[in-house]
């Protein structure tokens, strides 16, 4: 295939991402990561003590089934604790008028490839 044969379309060196894609993907990983371990350790923990445990002797935690406490309220409060880490260390704002440069700029480049 030569050069006058590809497509307008099919980029010639490597696809660059745009910042704001990035960080939400970023962002995106971080919530299934910190999600996924919170859901499993609640249905596994909660599963296993929940069930397994003698409904006569259950153990209290702060006034609550130890496995509520330890299956539960921990997880929530870790998830939430690592959210607002996250929230306050590692997030950061897109700075929308770059993007709105970068946008103009690239327009008017290709009004000026179609032009020519």
């Amino acid at each position: 295939m030569t050069s006058s044969e590809r497509s307008v379309d099919t980029p010639d060196g490597p696809i660059e991402y745009d910042t704001s894609y990035l960080n939400s993907l970023r962002e995106l990983k971080f919530v299934v990561v910190i999600g996924s371990i919170a859901l499993a350790w609640t249905l596994i923990y909660g599963g296993w003590k929940g069930y397994s445990s003698d409904p006569e002797a259950v153990e209290i935690t702060l006034g609550m089934p130890s496995w509520v406490f330890w299956g539960i309220a921990i997880p929530w409060c870790v998830t939430s604790m690592a959210t607002l880490g996250f929230a306050l260390f590692v997030l950061r704002e897109d700075d929308d008028d770059l993007l709105e440069q970068e946008a103009q700029a690239q327009a008017e480049a290709a009004s000026k490839e179609d032009a020519s």
